[in-house]
């Protein structure tokens, strides 16, 4: 009798053996490879878009440092002016370019009330603030819907992959590891894609949030610095324009 079963579990333990990632995905139940397959285009939608945007901050981020740079050494507002409106601009080079054009088209149309002049070119830059940090936020939502509802998409896997080695078990009415190992294996399977998943979006999203907030203030504080710059042009009693 002792024989028998130790030759029961050392047969189990080869079937195991035998046993790799790539088959109990290919021998997993139906609804299993669905739940799976789900999750697999759920992490190359999320790395598509952890990629795009680590780009999109990182030049965001580069060019800010830049002209920022520019800007405080420029000795001529015009002569940056004229150097940036070829080129493709960004945050604070964005809003300096949107802000010297409202300004020169007010002076233009005769507006001279200082008040006005302000409250225009505020407007301007609030709005251009808002159009460059909607084109960073963009997918960020994705993101975060993708890492909150992984894991439960494969605790589902994970769920119907027990149940459906209790079956097996039931079935057969054998209780063995090669009767209800494959079952509890592509459970753990789809547990562990789900985090796979779940983790890196969840750490994308929290990084690209910080970057963002931190372009968010670097806007804020330039938008600010601009609208005392033209103050002070005001306060000289020009009526050129920058």
């Amino acid at each position: 009798m002792i024989q028998l079963r130790q030759i029961i579990i050392s047969r189990d333990l080869a079937s195991m053996e035998q046993m790799s990632i790539l088959s109990l995905i290919l021998n997993a139940s139906l609804t299993v490879q669905v739940i799976m397959l789900i999750l697999a285009l759920f992490s190359i939608s999320s790395w598509g878009i952890i990629i795009n945007k680590f780009l999109m901050l990182s030049r965001a981020k580069s060019e800010t440092r830049a002209f920022n740079q520019k800007y405080q050494n420029t000795a001529n507002v015009t002569t940056l002016y004229n150097n940036i409106s070829t080129i493709k601009r960004t945050t604070t080079a964005q809003m300096f370019f949107v802000g010297i054009s409202e300004y020169n088209i007010l002076n233009k149309k005769g507006v001279k009330n200082k008040d006005d002049i302000t409250a225009n070119l505020e407007r301007s830059l609030t709005a251009t603030i808002e159009d460059e940090l909607s084109s960073y936020e963009s997918g960020l939502a994705t993101l975060a819907t993708f890492g909150s509802v992984s894991p439960y998409v494969g605790l589902l896997g994970t769920v119907w992959g027990i149940m459906h080695a209790f079956i097996g078990l039931g079935n057969t009415g054998q209780a063995t590891l090669a009767s209800v190992a494959p079952g509890i294996a592509e459970a753990l399977i789809a547990t562990a894609i789900g985090l796979f998943v779940a983790i890196p979006a969840y750490m994308a999203y929290n990084k690209f949030s910080e970057d963002i907030a931190m372009l968010e203030k670097k806007m804020n504080k330039f938008g600010d610095e601009f609208i005392n710059s033209i103050n002070r042009h005001l306060a000289s009693n020009s009526s050129q324009d920058y």
